[in-house]
């Protein structure tokens, strides 16, 4: 995912967050365990720690969300929002450049 898409996405659930924050950290919950099932190494166990910690409290969500350091970048990667979007929303997310 080149870092274009990547910010096409994170701006994406972040406009959706505020009308949809319960669906998302809902869906979210849902998700970690099958992410957390797959995983191998304590690094990854923290990033997706990072998400589980965030999810209760929308500032902190959002912020995680929309940090774009290595660190940022790096968490997003095990991003447990995976169905927020239908593939049509994200097909049209994606395919128009800005």
């Amino acid at each position: 995912m080149t870092l274009r898409t990547t910010q096409k996405l994170k701006t994406a659930l972040l406009d959706r967050l505020d009308d949809q924050y319960s669906f998302i950290v809902e869906l979210a919950l849902r998700n970690i365990p099958q992410i957390e099932s797959r995983l191998s190494g304590d690094i990854e166990f923290a990033y997706l720690q990072k998400w589980r910690d965030a999810l209760p409290h929308r500032d902190d969500l959002r912020q995680l969300i929309a940090d774009n350091s290595d660190d940022g970048l790096s968490a997003w990667q095990l991003a447990p929002f995976a169905g927020v979007f239908t593939p049509q929303e994200r097909w049209e997310i994606l395919r128009h450049d800005e």
